[in-house]
């Protein structure tokens, strides 16, 4: 009975302990804000004037941990709140000026070569708490610089980035991170040390189109496979499509050849807007490949099994093979 007793009081313990601790949010990436009078607010209520936190001038760098609702939660210099996803250029590897110093969030932290549990350790951060200075990220790593001027990238759960952030004293684990928010849910696993280029400008567009279209990023770096539907399997062209429309409720057809012919509204590339899916190929009975139109004279797609989901100008090869434009939002 004595044993039970103690049993249940030390459960009871932990429980309280892992109450206590707040859950931080994984980065996915990092964002630039592209217009002007941008407000970071507490919450995603547009709105409201009482929520604003403050302006975010414009070419801000920003930490982007999550999307939801058209809405990218971020983190400016420490500050977590929200912002339009139509304000923010997001790319899931960015280099910025982030003004707010980290601080690792244990002992025993790694820092790497590059984004991945899998690059060489250049540095053991032995103390917690120690500084960091964060020039950029790639999806759940931050690129840091410490107090001794080593650069290296460190996962953005043992790193405190945030106003308010609890710093750890205990050992930090160096398994990979949990996943990504649940818009990009598994593991990224194109090569860690690729650079992606995202648009150099952002038009301003609204609606579910320009929404799918801020979505698509996320999965820039995931990788090709034939047949894939899912970012836990990989993508092929028309099963990235197909996946990104249906989390706005849009079906399509599976194959490419069948997105031309029956899905959406046929309209001209002149006037093609972000969410907009581009069909490939030599002709209208012989469409091979899609992909989803962003803004600015780019698209988001799954190219192939070397490059995986990437961002491609609509121009030279693309331009001269592109049979037709479907708006299906």
């Amino acid at each position: 009975m004595k044993t039970k007793l103690i049993r249940t009081a030390v459960l009871l313990l932990l429980a309280a302990v892992f109450l206590a601790v707040p859950v931080q949010a994984a980065t996915i990436g990092g964002g630039t804000v592209t217009s002007y009078n941008v407000h970071l607010r507490t919450d995603m209520d547009a709105g409201n004037n009482y929520n604003i936190l403050f302006d975010l001038p414009y070419g801000s760098f920003v930490l982007v941990e999550e999307i939801q609702n058209g809405w990218y939660k971020v983190v400016c210099n420490g500050n977590e709140g929200y912002v339009p996803s139509n304000q923010i250029r997001y790319t899931y590897a960015a280099e910025g000026k982030y003004t707010f110093d980290a601080a690792t969030s244990g002992s025993g932290v790694n820092m790497r070569a590059g984004a991945s549990t899998n690059m060489p350790v250049v540095k053991n951060i032995k103390n917690a708490g120690a500084g960091l200075t964060i020039t950029g990220v790639c999806g759940d790593w931050l690129h840091v610089t410490d107090a001794e001027g080593t650069s290296g990238y460190v996962r953005c759960d043992l790193a405190s980035y945030k106003k308010g952030q609890a710093t750890a004293t205990a050992s930090a684990a160096q398994t990979p991170a949990s996943p990504a928010p649940a818009t990009a849910t598994a593991a990224y696993s194109a090569p860690a040390a690729t650079a992606y280029s995202a648009p150099a400008a952002v038009t301003a567009y609204s609606g579910v189109g320009a929404n799918m279209a801020q979505t698509a990023q996320l999965y820039v770096g995931y990788r090709y496979t034939w047949g894939g539907m899912s970012p836990s399997t990989g993508f092929d062209c028309s099963g990235f499509v197909n996946y990104i429309c249906k989390q706005y409720g849009i079906s399509l057809h599976r194959v490419a050849q069948d997105i031309y012919t029956y899905d959406g509204a046929f309209i001209s590339a002149a006037d093609m807007q972000p969410g907009d899916i581009l069909c490939f190929g030599y002709g209208p009975y012989s469409v091979g490949h899609v992909g989803m139109y962003i803004g600015n004279g780019q698209m988001v797609h799954a190219s192939d099994s070397t490059t995986g989901v990437i961002y491609s100008n609509v121009s030279g090869y693309y331009s001269t093979n592109l049979v037709g434009v479907k708006r299906v939002a």
